[in-house]
C-alpha cells in the first residue's frame, strides 16, 4: 500500500486571513490604503494655489496702482513734449552718425570757399555739390567783381570758372559757377 507521510501541522501568520478575489474588494482596499494619500496630497496642492491666489492678487494690485500711476506722468503734457524733443534728437544723431559713415567731410573745403569770397561782395547763395560750385553774389561795383574772377581764373585748383553779370538799377547780381580740381590732380 502507499504510504503517506504525515505532514505537520503549522499555522502561517503572514497569509491574510481573508484574501479578496473580487474587483470591488481590491478597489476599496486600494482607497483605504493608497486613495488616501493621493487625497490628502491633492487637497494640500488645493490650498497651496488657494493662498498663492491671495499673494498674486495683492501684487496684481499693486503693479496695477503703479502702472497707473506712471500713464499718468506719461500723459503729462510736458512729458509728451520732451518726449517728442529727445525722439527728434535721436533720430538727428542717427542721421547725423549716417552721414558721418557714408559721405566725406567737406567743411575745409567749403570755408576755404566762403572765407575766398571778397569782403565787397556779398555772398547770397552758396551750392557745393562733389567738385561743382556755383556762387550767387551781389555787388556794388563791377571792379570787384572782375578782381574776384581773375583770382579765380588764376588760382589753379579752381578750372571751368564761368561768371554770369547781371545789373539791375544800382546792384550788380553775378552768378558764379566753376568746378574744382580732383585732389589727385593737383
Amino acid at each position: 500500500m502507499l504510504r503517506t507521510e504525515k505532514q505537520p501541522k503549522s499555522i502561517n501568520f503572514l497569509e491574510a486571513v481573508y484574501s479578496p478575489n473580487d474587483i470591488w474588494s481590491n478597489a476599496y482596499i486600494w482607497l483605504t490604503e493608497i486613495g488616501k494619500y493621493l487625497l490628502i496630497f491633492v487637497e494640500v496642492v488645493v490650498l497651496g494655489v488657494f493662498f498663492s491666489r491671495f499673494i498674486l492678487d495683492r501684487k496684481n494690485n499693486d503693479l496695477t496702482e503703479k502702472v497707473n500711476s506712471q500713464v499718468v506722468l506719461l500723459a503729462n503734457d510736458t512729458w509728451r513734449k520732451n518726449a517728442v524733443l529727445f525722439e527728434n534728437y535721436q533720430t538727428l544723431f542717427g542721421d547725423v552718425r549716417k552721414v558721418r559713415m557714408e559721405q566725406s567731410i567737406n567743411s575745409i573745403t567749403v570755408s576755404e570757399l566762403i572765407s575766398g569770397v571778397p569782403s565787397s561782395l556779398n555772398l547770397e547763395s552758396f551750392s557745393y555739390n562733389g567738385a561743382k560750385v556755383s556762387l550767387q553774389i551781389r555787388a556794388s561795383s563791377l571792379e570787384a567783381v572782375k578782381n574776384y574772377e581773375s583770382a579765380l581764373k588764376n588760382n589753379s585748383d579752381y578750372y571751368d570758372v564761368r561768371f554770369s553779370i547781371n545789373k539791375e538799377s544800382t546792384e550788380i547780381s553775378v552768378m558764379v559757377a566753376f568746378s574744382l580740381v580732383p585732389p589727385a590732380k593737383k
